[in-house]
């Protein structure tokens, strides 16, 4: 009777339809809507994004744009004019290329709260100033035969070039500014920059040197200075640059030579740089130079190691998000004389987040692993700290979730999160070809907003990453 007298209230409404189930016992089951009332639904809160003023921006400057959320949640950052301007993702700290209008957009993903936010936009002038000018510094000490470097600077911040007015005096490396003195009397150099598209050429300004005779005894020379070592452009070879000594011992240096350590190597020239063969790897040399004037030779310099920049490239290849590959960018120091790597660092840019791919600077150099067969695995990182994955550490195996999930807030939601890539430097020749077995040892993850799908980061490794991608090629190159 009960039920009865349910349907016979819920039929005064007449688009109201009930239906009755009967399975073992009788069971009532109520279609959602009736009596003109819907279900529950769940929605996602809406929210919008907003930028502050737009701030001022000129030619190769920086300056810093700043969006917000209405729902609190982190803004990334993106240049959708990127030959204009380029932008960090997370800083929002904009770098001017060229002059025009540069148009950085706010994005906000959402989460399980929000909705995605409409992407906002800022345009920012790229404005220039046509006029530079050049200042020196504090002129520098110069001795009879001697050397001395000037420096000039331009407010364009583009490079000066010098010049001898009195090339009978002195003589100036155009680059370096290392002037070297060829007789008594004054030396005056010039500072000049050309300009480019952008600016006018600055007004030349000179700066006067004096030098005087010896005052004394004839003595050998000083040691020669600035001395640098790098990998030569022959296989085995080392090319040796330096300035000549600050003090000349008052007679004109004549010639100068190159000793290796260990002994064994050896260059003589009249003039920097120099070349030098060794007899199968320089690996573990450093090199010395001594400067010889009509007295003797000087003391030899402190020996340099040899330090070589490379160009890295690595591409992960990732089947889910073709054409796009996962891309590391970037650059290193390697130091032949102690088979060590420094200064690694570049730009990583994950193929989830294209296109356009952002990018996500690695600026810190943390491991450096050998790997027993005469190789190093070196990893840079976003954070000056190797936590990674939620195990704490940044091993490829690992399952991929984010640096202190589930505690920590997730990074595409304002959290902080890391990213790493491994390359592999071959110690006998970083510039040589990989073999399979090393292009399998390089890795990368990004766990930085843009690199996360849910609660796990974007890798690839040869295990297969998150995404399928694995690492298919490395390619360095000397700079």
């Amino acid at each position: 009777m009960g039920i009865m007298q349910i349907n016979r209230k819920r039929s005064a409404n007449p688009p109201c339809r009930s239906v009755l189930i009967l399975a073992g016992l009788l069971a009532l089951a109520l279609l959602a809507g009736c009596g003109g009332r819907g279900g529950p639904a769940i929605k996602a809160q809406a929210q919008s994004i907003s930028f502050a003023a737009a701030p001022a921006l000129t030619l190769n400057g920086s300056a810093t744009v700043s969006a917000t959320a209405s729902s609190g949640l982190a803004v990334s950052y993106s240049s959708a004019t990127p030959t204009v301007c380029s932008v960090d993702s997370a800083s929002g700290v904009v770098a001017a290329i060229a002059t025009g209008a540069c148009i950085i957009a706010a994005d906000q993903p959402g989460n399980s709260e929000f909705s995605p936010a409409p992407q906002a936009t800022q345009s920012i002038s790229v404005a220039i100033n046509p006029v530079q000018t050049l200042g020196f510094a504090a002129a520098p000490a110069l001795a009879i035969y001697g050397t001395a470097t000037v420096a000039a600077s331009a407010s364009s911040g583009l490079a000066v070039s010098y010049s001898s007015i009195t090339p009978a005096v002195c003589a100036v490396d155009a680059v370096t500014g290392v002037v070297t003195d060829i007789a008594a009397g004054a030396c005056t150099v010039a500072a000049n920059q050309a300009g480019d598209g952008y600016y006018f050429a600055a007004p030349q300004v000179t700066q006067t040197l004096a030098v005087a005779a010896w005052p004394g005894t004839l003595t050998v020379p000083g040691a020669p200075a600035a001395v640098k070592a790098t990998a030569g452009t022959l296989p085995g070879s080392v090319t040796v640059s330096f300035t000549g000594p600050a003090s000349s011992g008052g007679s004109p240096i004549t010639g100068y030579s190159v000793t290796s350590n260990p002994a064994g190597i050896t260059a003589a020239g009249t003039a920097s740089p120099l070349t030098l063969t060794c007899p199968s790897t320089c690996a573990g040399y450093s090199f010395a130079v001594t400067a010889t004037n009509s007295v003797g030779n000087s003391t030899a310099s402190a020996p340099a190691e040899v330090l070589t920049r490379y160009n890295v490239t690595l591409r992960f290849y990732e089947p889910d998000t073709q054409p796009n590959d996962s891309i590391f960018t970037g650059s290193f120091t390697f130091n032949s004389t102690t088979g060590t790597v420094s200064n690694l660092a570049g730009k990583l840019a994950s193929a989830v987040t294209g296109p356009p791919m952002l990018t996500v600077p690695l600026a810190y150099q943390l491991s450096a692993v050998a790997d027993g067969q005469g190789g190093l695995l070196v990893s840079a990182f976003a954070l000056n700290s190797t936590n990674t994955f939620s195990e704490g550490g940044f091993a490829p195996g690992s399952p991929g979730l984010y640096y202190g999930y589930p505690a920590a807030k997730n990074p595409a939601a304002g959290g902080t999160g890391n990213a790493y890539v491994t390359i592999y430097v071959n110690l006998a020749n970083p510039a040589a070809a990989l073999t399979a077995a090393q292009i399998n040892r390089l890795a990368y993850a990004d766990c930085t907003a843009g690199g996360m799908m849910g609660d796990v980061c974007m890798t690839g490794y040869s295990g297969i990453g998150t995404m399928g991608g694995f690492p298919v090629s490395q390619t360095v190159t000397q700079q």
